[in-house]
């Protein structure tokens, strides 16, 4: 993966030749913002987008509004949709592989961090304390995401790690979150019994 953030229209023109390859693998975006997005490829065919917690055309709806982004791309042999899984709609795979020109192709991109502002004279004993960075037992961690990569595949590690962000480092709130990410009730059941049996485990 380039360093470098680049405008999204370059990324994806990116993921286009990988498509017209016909490869088989992972795409792991990254955002300007620090938020992971995976792409789903297999023999040249955009199968599933998972992005911010969000799958599918809702990821697809939310990468558009990203300004830029750094890639790197895994080939993989088991990239084929799992069965059971709705494949992307062909309206976001035809965005993904070309539409996005239309939006996104003039736009002129130049890569600044975003400015801290400085406190105000005499407020610094008044500020805010820092936000601290949510901790999360490694071991509690590394339970969840064995259990998540039966269920979600290689998107697993990035999925726990935006459940872990969103529920605060509370792994109960985590395995709601993940579980959601699941097809269907039965499944999400079964994933919800068996983290929970590893949690216990771990006391």
């Amino acid at each position: 993966m380039s360093n470098e953030f680049r405008p999204l229209v370059q990324v994806l023109r990116e993921l286009k030749s990988l498509a017209h390859k016909r490869s088989s693998g992972f795409a792991y975006v990254v955002t300007e913002d620090n938020h992971s997005c995976i792409v789903r490829l297999h023999q040249g065919q955009v199968q599933e987008v998972v992005y911010r917690m969000l799958r599918n055309e809702e990821a697809v709806q939310r990468l558009s509004m990203v300004a830029a982004a750094k890639m790197r791309f895994e080939s993989s042999g088991i990239a084929a949709l799992p069965s059971g899984r709705a494949p992307l709609a062909e309206s976001s795979v035809e965005w993904l592989l070309g539409g996005f020109e239309h939006d996104l192709g003039g736009q002129q991109y130049q890569y600044a961090p975003a400015a801290v502002p400085s406190p105000a004279p005499g407020a610094a004993s008044a500020s805010a304390p820092a936000v601290e960075a949510v901790v999360v037992n490694p071991h509690v961690r590394q339970a969840l995401e064995q259990i998540a990569l039966n269920y979600l595949g290689p998107i697993a590690g990035m999925l726990c790690q935006e459940a872990f962000d969103a529920a605060g480092g509370d792994p109960q709130r985590a395995i709601v979150q993940l579980a959601g990410q699941l097809y269907s009730q039965q499944e999400a059941q079964r994933f919800s019994e068996e983290a929970r049996k590893a949690l216990a485990a771990l006391r």
